[in-house]
């Protein structure tokens, strides 16, 4: 039967040419909207590394000297750094706080930053995110080691760094080889040529859900090296978050700055705002759902809606057109299940023509980096998920497109069938 069916389309092919073409077009729209929907939701689904659950970020001012309790400078008897350290220490015993660190550029979703390359003998990495961050840093957001232990970190006179597993992959071949191991900041970089000790391998992160795994380095903020930093930079930059326990983040927020008080002020420095770390997923995960994905979604349906209603008015004209050959089926004994299935077949088997045309099509896009290779490289998984995905919502379409016009084709009286022609 499918033999003859493509015998079939073949003598009509001048009437079937611009419907494949147009199942040419249609599946390849298929395939890159099923490559693009896997795309996004395999980024979503991915570990991201760390674990903003029941954290804060607290972001700090200085006062105004019109400010009622401003004082004077020469009235400050502590640096900068002393004073935030002081504020730090008063947070760290509010009931509720877990765990308390402080970071420039480097809480997540923080989508500014700070980049440097690496280097190890003759290999230098390209540029790569670079956290400042205190040994609490890993306690507050949970990071962990590349074999899921906690990082702990021991304050030494070094320079100390941890690397995210990719990085010291590239750099020393595994995880465990980097560990005890100095690398050193490129000379042109401007950084100095003090080797840096690697005390860690952190787990492989992310900025945010939809992004790919970005290889990174944790340069740790001792109290001296903070203070080194606050020479030349403004205090306030830095972001303190927090770790609040299990249970405590309902009535954190209402209530830490009220019973804190004047607590969070020290000198001129103080808390001027207190915000979950969800807020600011919310803020940049829903930016990408919003300018990204759901126009996207958008396209899609609209032309599925469009595609349907185009198979649909495709074959009720061939159904009409045929409406004497339908007869002399039913004449012959062709009862109407196989008129039904006749149509059916002959729509999958249009189908089918059309798919390698655009799968070729599909490949040489993927292979030209046409398609989105950066936040998922190019795999034999995403090539198939593409195409079964593709493959199952155009056999729907065209199933969905016919069954209709077949029936009615099929409740054709013979006589009226050829009477009509």
């Amino acid at each position: 039967m499918i033999k003859n069916l493509f015998k079939q389309i073949w003598i009509e092919r001048r009437h079937n040419g611009w419907l494949i073409l147009e199942l040419i077009v249609v599946f390849l729209f298929l395939l890159l909207m099923s490559d693009f929907l896997y795309v996004r939701a395999k980024n979503y689904l991915e570990p991201k590394g760390f674990d903003i659950d029941n954290t804060y970020v607290l972001k700090l001012k200085a006062l105004s000297p019109i400010a009622p309790n401003y004082v004077a400078p020469e009235q400050i008897t502590q640096t900068p750094t002393e004073s935030l350290l002081s504020l730090l220490d008063r947070i760290k015993l509010y009931p509720d706080v877990e765990a308390v660190a402080i970071s420039f550029h480097s809480a997540p979703y923080s989508m500014g930053g700070v980049w440097a390359s690496l280097k190890v003998d003759s290999v230098i990495t390209k540029a790569i995110r670079n956290r400042y961050v205190t040994p609490s840093y890993f306690d507050v957001f949970r990071i962990r080691t590349a074999d899921g232990k906690p990082i702990r970190v021991q304050e030494s006179g070094q320079n100390q760094i941890i690397l995210t597993q990719d990085i010291a992959e590239q750099l020393y071949g595994s995880a465990d080889a980097a560990i005890g191991r100095d690398v050193f900041f490129p000379e042109e970089g401007g950084r100095g040529t003090n080797p840096n000790r690697v005390i860690a391998v952190s787990s492989i992160m992310k900025r945010q859900e939809f992004f790919p795994y970005e290889g990174a380095f944790f340069e740790i903020i001792t109290n001296s090296r903070l203070e080194d930093w606050s020479k030349d930079n403004d205090v306030t930059r830095v972001d303190i978050s927090i770790r609040v326990k299990s249970g405590s983040a309902q009535h954190f927020q209402d209530n830490f700055q009220n019973e804190m008080g004047d607590r969070l002020r020290e000198n001129n420095l103080y808390v001027a705002s207190v915000t979950p770390s969800s807020k600011f997923r919310e803020d940049v995960v829903g930016k990408e759902i919003r300018e990204s994905i759901l126009p996207m979604v958008y396209v899609v349906v609209f032309v599925l809606i469009t595609v349907f209603l185009g198979v649909f008015g495709t074959f009720w004209l061939r159904t009409y057109q045929r409406r004497s050959e339908i007869g002399i089926r039913m004449v012959v004994g062709a009862d109407k299940g196989k008129v039904r299935l006749h149509m059916i077949l002959e729509g999958l088997c249009l189908m089918s023509l059309s798919i390698v045309p655009a799968f070729i099509v599909y490949i040489n896009m993927l292979i030209g980096d046409v398609l989105d290779v950066w936040r998922v490289p190019v795999s034999i998984e995403r090539i198939l998920i593409a195409l079964v995905v593709a493959l199952m919502v155009m056999i729907l379409i065209i199933v969905a497109g016919i069954l209709w016009p077949a029936n009615r084709a099929a409740s054709i009286q013979p006589v009226e069938a050829l009477r009509a022609d």
